[in-house]
């Protein structure tokens, strides 16, 4: 199978289909990924890809879109592709255009997310219209969470023959065995982290990790954060954030100045993905109160090392956890929060839901586990080997 992936910008690929794009290689799929900048060579050689860069503006741009879409479709028709997939919203609406016009039959759109439902205004309608075109013009929709599926027919995104979700969702799960997995973190390795950033063993640690930003609920986990301290004077709290600040999302000023000067929130900035184990293992409580996502990420890579989940009812959140079982679910507000917070102090409570949680994700969203299904889906799709 003569596959070409396309995406907005490299760091996709890199971030969610490193591993797989190996294991698709191994299994016959010779793979081509397509982006606005070359991957790293290591991703490309790791993986068995080859890739090829096309101007592919990330904002509203529609000559330049309308040259990209040439291009591919050159390329599309030149190298005979047998499938195309298209990745992150601009990347998928190219992508699909220019395969349909190539006459390409299997034309996969790989929705990530819904970022309209954050927006709005012009600004929405605009987002939605183009929503509604990349999914006319593939012949097959993967939503990566099934909450992603049911809102894409609530809003009329593209009719329920047209798309599916693969396995439980995300776009390839984690690896919960080499990466993911609490054995594999001394306690030595946590202690050393601890005293990096001024942690001490009795503080209750407070953990999220994604982009600093409004849609994240940055807002209101400090704000719930900041409650839960003043109702507790006598408990010892830190909040530690792992991730960036958005520069496109950008956060209220005075909420990066708290950011960056309390002495009870911890900053990390972006850290390798390879360390992340580390920084989860310092956690007691992983908080997510995200307003959109595809699939909460963050969420099943902190189950998976055991830690018990305070998330968001948002749609591609609500998939990421098991109600009572694996975790609660908060609402987008300071006080919902705070009292999430409070729930957890229950140690019992945490180990239960954090032990739930680590089995919930590795008999779900394991990489072994999910790999063989997309491989499947591109072989009962295409009628290849």
């Amino acid at each position: 199978m003569k596959a070409l992936h396309v995406f907005t910008i490299p760091g996709t690929a890199e971030a969610f289909f490193d591993g797989q794009f190996a294991y698709l290689s191994r299994h016959g799929h010779d793979i081509t990924v397509a982006a606005s900048e070359k991957p790293s060579d290591s991703f490309t050689a790791r993986n068995h890809v080859k890739s090829k860069t096309f101007s592919i503006a990330r904002r509203i741009a529609p000559l330049e879109d309308l040259k990209t879409i040439a291009a591919l479709r050159r390329e599309i028709r030149q190298n005979e592709y047998d499938i195309v997939i298209g990745h992150t919203p601009k990347g998928s609406m190219v992508a699909m255009i220019a395969s349909l016009l190539a006459g390409t039959k299997n034309r996969v759109y790989f929705r990530h997310g819904l970022i309209y439902t954050t927006a709005t205004g012009l600004k929405r309608i605009i987002l939605k219209t183009v929503e509604r075109l990349t999914a006319l013009c593939a012949s097959h929709v993967i939503n990566v969470s099934p909450s992603l599926n049911a809102l894409a027919l609530k809003d009329s995104l593209n009719p329920a023959s047209k798309q599916t979700v693969i396995g439980e969702g995300t776009c390839g799960g984690i690896d919960t065995k080499r990466l993911f997995n609490p054995a594999l973190v001394s306690a030595s390795t946590v202690n050393a982290l601890r005293q990096q950033l001024g942690i001490s063993p009795q503080d209750y640690v407070v953990g999220f990790c994604g982009r600093l930003c409004r849609d994240k609920g940055i807002i209101e986990l400090l704000g719930g954060f900041e409650l839960f301290k003043r109702r507790h004077p006598d408990i010892s709290a830190k909040l530690v954030l792992i991730g960036r600040f958005d520069e496109r999302d950008t956060l209220p000023e005075e909420i990066k100045i708290k950011i960056t000067t309390s002495e009870d929130i911890i900053s990390t900035g972006s850290i390798y993905h390879s360390l992340l184990p580390q920084y989860y293992s310092l956690m007691d409580v992983f908080v997510f109160p995200s307003y959109r996502e595809g699939f909460g990420m963050s969420v099943i890579e902190a189950s998976a090392m055991q830690l018990p989940i305070l998330v968001s009812r948002s749609h591609g959140c609500i998939d990421s956890i098991r109600e009572h079982q694996t975790g609660e679910y908060i609402a987008l507000s300071a006080e919902s929060i705070c009292q999430g917070l409070e729930k957890m102090q229950n140690s019992g409570l945490r180990n239960t839901l954090g032990d739930n949680g680590r089995r919930f994700v590795t008999q779900n969203f394991d990489h072994t586990v999910l790999w063989p299904k997309i491989q499947a889906f591109y072989k009962k799709i295409s009628n290849t080997i």
